[in-house]
């Protein structure tokens, strides 16, 4: 079943590799296919059987296949789970064109991880995840009203607060509040059981090494 996106920040502190590394990107405006051709660093892009995120993982070789996404949909949202070499802080923003694009990247090799809104074919917004509230984009303050009403960050004229009043909430705590945040905000859900634990339709998205390698 498709539950809020706390989920995700969880997913990011286990123990296996194969979950660790889960790279999210989630689409409205395109179909699940649209956004894995997006993702693709090739031509043609061919969905192959649905695998478990383990069967994906011990797909990629690191000399043919450097990624493998798995795809679906929830509600309005197409989404890929991607593991190992993805490459989506790099992702244009063109692609958003005619189409949303949310991107939940855990860089587990160099932290922290982040979230990224492209709409209008340019970054709407992006933030780190777990380390305060530092917004860039064309919309830095979306989602302020919202992460206030959680405890995430203080109100703007709340001296008290910024002045560390309250006890400050641990980075996982952080990471949980704000994706929920912007499932709440976005309309977005993920089904948690399925994406870890069951079969997806899979798609290989790298057949090179991504640049930051």
């Amino acid at each position: 079943m498709p539950e809020n996106l706390a989920w995700i920040a969880d997913a990011w502190r286990g123990t296996s590799p194969s979950v660790t590394d889960l790279y999210i990107a989630c689409a409205r405006g395109l179909s699940p296919q649209e956004l894995a051709e997006h993702m693709a660093d090739h031509e043609p892009v061919e969905i192959g059987p649905a695998l478990t995120i383990q069967e994906a993982h011990r797909m990629v070789d690191l000399a043919q296949i450097y990624c493998v996404g798995r795809i679906g949909h929830s509600g309005e949202w197409s989404f890929i789970v991607e593991c190992v070499g993805s490459e989506r802080w790099a992702l244009d923003p063109a692609v958003s064109r005619g189409a949303e694009v949310l991107i939940f990247d855990p860089r587990p090799d160099d932290p922290p991880s982040f979230f990224t809104y492209l709409a209008d074919g340019e970054v709407q917004l992006h933030f780190e995840l777990g380390f305060g509230h530092d917004p860039a984009g064309a919309q830095p303050d979306l989602l302020r009203p919202a992460l206030e009403a959680a405890g995430v960050i203080p109100p703007e004229d709340d001296i008290d607060d910024l002045l560390g009043a309250d006890e400050e909430l641990s980075s996982a705590e952080e990471k949980r509040r704000v994706l929920k945040v912007v499932g709440e905000h976005f309309g977005l859900s993920l089904p948690r059981q399925v994406i870890e634990n069951g079969q997806l339709p899979a798609v290989v998205t790298r057949t090179s090494p991504p640049s930051s390698w």
